[in-house]
Formats: C-alpha cells, sequence, structure tokens
C-alpha cells in the first residue's frame, strides 16, 4: 500500500516544491475555514444576544400594556415555581409506583 503511494507519486512526477507548494496551499486554505469558523460563532452569539434582548423587549411590551406591577410579576414567578416543584415531585412519584409494579 505504502508502495502504491509512492508509485502514484512517482508517475505524477511530483517534485519536493510541487508537493511542499501542495501542502502549503491545504494549509492556507485550512486556516481561511478556520477563520470563517471564528467569524461565524462570533456572529452566532451576537445574533442570540439580539434575539434575547428581542424577547425581553417583547415581554417589557406586554408587562406595560398590561400595566403589570412588579409585585404581580414576583407573584408570578412564584407560582410558576411553586408549580414547576408541584410537577417534579408528582413525575418522580410516578416513576417510584412504576418501579414497585416491576419489582413485584
Amino acid at each position: 500500500l505504502l508502495a502504491e503511494s509512492f508509485l502514484f507519486l512517482w508517475q505524477i512526477k511530483l517534485t519536493g516544491s510541487e508537493v511542499r507548494m501542495t501542502k502549503d496551499r491545504i494549509e492556507k486554505e485550512l486556516t481561511k475555514v478556520h477563520d470563517q469558523l471564528a467569524a461565524l460563532q462570533v456572529k452566532a452569539k451576537d445574533l442570540e444576544e439580539q434575539r434575547q434582548m428581542a424577547e425581553d423587549a417583547e415581554a417589557m411590551k406586554i408587562i406595560k400594556k398590561h400595566r403589570i406591577s412588579s409585585e404581580k410579576l414576583q407573584l408570578l414567578n412564584k407560582l410558576n415555581e411553586d408549580e414547576i416543584f408541584r410537577l417534579l415531585a408528582e413525575r418522580e412519584k410516578e416513576i417510584k409506583n412504576h418501579e414497585n409494579k416491576i419489582e413485584i
């Protein structure tokens, strides 16, 4: 297999400088791709921040439109937390009941 590779290189008559140029071209292209990836990651992060700001602005618009006080917001948040804890407790209880049925 190694001999076949060397034979292939010999047949197309690649000299050391041509191989080096090919490797340099690949390195340059790879660097270019890495730079593009970095730029796209920065752009994605910026867009995610813009989306979050838009969602926050939308929420603030609703709060102002319905004249919801900070006290009401805190109460709604507390109710949501309580509901989440209740649902998690119910789910845990269902899992335990299911495990008990399997053991029997």
